[in-house]
Parts: C-alpha cells; structure tokens; sequence
C-alpha cells in the first residue's frame, strides 16, 4: 500500500510539474507578444491622383479616393465625397451642389450643408505634387476649402 501512494504521489507531482511548466512557458508567450504590440497602421491615406492634365474640367470625381476635384484659376482642391451623417457617398446634384443619396443631406458648390441631417460641411484634403508630377491626396490631412495646390 505504501508503493502506490508513492507512486501516486509521484504521478500527481509530475503531472503538476509539466502544468506549471506549461502556465509558466503561456505566460512568457503572453509576455513576450505584449511587448512586441502588433501595431497595424492600415492602407495608406495618400492616393495618386495622376497628372495635372488629367483636372483641364472645372470638376472631376475621383472615385478610387472619394474626392471631387475642382480646377479654378487659384488651382487644384479636392473635396471629400463622404457625407458628413453617416458616411454615405454624395453625389452632384442636378441643379448645382451636392446630394446624399441616403438620408437626402444636401451641400453646395462649396461643400457647406444647405439641408439635411449633415452635422457639418464637406471636408476638403491637402494636395501634392510629387517628384514625376503627380498630384498626390493625403486623406489624413484636412485643410481650409480655399487651400489649394497651384497648378502652373
């Protein structure tokens, strides 16, 4: 009788050895993936909107980027395409202005909201020029509606 109980009490202690070996080998994994913080910064917010010659219309909808082009003698703007209510997409209306297809927001030329449940105006973005040319949106970067990218 006295075998078994050590035997058992073997057993017991090894099988609460190997658990402790496995809580102590997960808590260092834990540690270890805390420490290196997986950090995903997403796609990103910059679009290459191509060349300047490509604006010669007074507006051009860029749909790849949400963004409404305008050309003017001051030069390039560009103005988000997303509503302000809850994201949808607008579009041109027909008598001038914007429209929001969903819950009937409405904006001017400008982007400023003329009706509608639209907290607040159309955001513009900031241009760029790149090296070859290119004219480059930052969709991360709002700037006034009367910035603009001088065009030459």
């Amino acid at each position: 009788m006295e075998e078994q109980n050590t035997s058992r009490r073997k057993f017991l202690g090894q099988i609460g050895g190997a658990a402790l070996v496995a809580l102590s080998a997960e808590a260092a994994w834990a540690s270890l993936r805390f420490a290196r913080a997986p950090v995903s910064y997403g796609p990103s917010q910059r679009r290459n909107l191509g060349q300047v010659g490509r604006f010669a219309g007074n507006r051009v909808y860029v749909d790849d980027a949400g963004l409404f082009v305008h050309r003017d003698a001051k030069g390039l703007s560009a103005m988000s395409s997303t509503c302000t209510h809850l994201g949808c997409t607008v579009r041109e209306a027909v008598e001038g202005g914007f429209v929001c297809p969903c819950h009937g927001s409405t904006y001017d030329e400008q982007g400023h909201v003329t009706g509608g449940p639209a907290p607040r105006d159309l955001s513009f973005v900031r241009l760029v020029r790149d090296a070859r040319g290119n004219v480059i949106a930052d969709l991360a970067q709002t700037v006034a509606g009367d910035a603009r990218l001088q065009v030459g």
